[in-house]
């Protein structure tokens, strides 16, 4: 077989173009600039949220009513919700906490969603209210509209029942970062650079080889 000069050159170039045409789809992918929810569209989302949660617990707490408020505020961008949270004692709570974080991280990860932070309470450092929490969860959401599809979908529904037997108490805040060193596209990109680095270092010693080989010559 023929080894031309030419093939280690024109697979570079083909190795490039799969990381460049992967890193841009994860950009579409992961958004965070989208469109803001519409009158009609929010109109919708609040009529199906009333319908699929207003006689449960997470009503009684102002769901509803939060959202009937930021819908019409929504710009589009991406946000980070601070989940404080007070954990019930014993190993069914466990077991419940465990099938609910089977059931909500597949959803997150459907919508470009995903935690950036999660802990535990260690101690306390100033005022009192942190007695309050045992865990503190922060979630990156695309946008609100995806964040409410997710609510909707019927494995949240479901969900439901494993959350409010592993929880004592929750309170969940939106947020936009003012400064933030975490950057998942930049990670992503450094991660899909280093592969590519090791990708055409490999392609360089597979067309070195070949070139030393008895049938390179042809």
């Amino acid at each position: 077989m023929r080894h031309t000069s030419s093939t280690p050159t024109l697979i570079k170039a083909l190795w490039i173009a799969l990381l460049a045409g992967g890193f841009s789809l994860f950009s579409l992918w992961y958004g965070g600039r989208g469109q803001p929810i519409s009158q009609q569209d929010g109109a919708e989302l609040l009529a199906r949220l009333e319908q699929a949660y207003g006689a449960t617990a997470d009503d009684e707490r102002g769901f509803l009513e939060h959202m009937t408020r930021m819908i019409p505020e929504d710009d589009g961008r991406e946000f980070y919700a601070v989940n404080l949270e007070r954990l019930k004692a014993g190993e069914a709570a466990a077991e419940a906490d465990r099938a609910y974080a089977g059931i909500i991280l597949p959803l997150l990860l459907k919508h470009a969603a995903h935690p950036v932070f999660v802990s535990e309470r260690a101690g306390l450092m100033l005022g009192t209210y942190g007695a309050e929490v045992d865990r503190v969860a922060v979630v990156r959401y695309r946008s609100l509209r995806d964040m409410i599809n997710m609510v909707l979908d019927p494995a949240m529904k479901e969900g439901e029942i494993h959350k409010f037997a592993a929880l004592d108490h929750t309170e969940v805040f939106i947020t936009r970062p003012v400064i933030s060193f975490l950057h998942i596209r930049l990670l992503v990109g450094l991660c899909l650079l280093l592969i590519g680095l090791a990708g055409l270092k490999l392609i360089d010693a597979v067309a070195r080889r070949g070139l030393r080989s008895p049938g390179a010559t042809g």
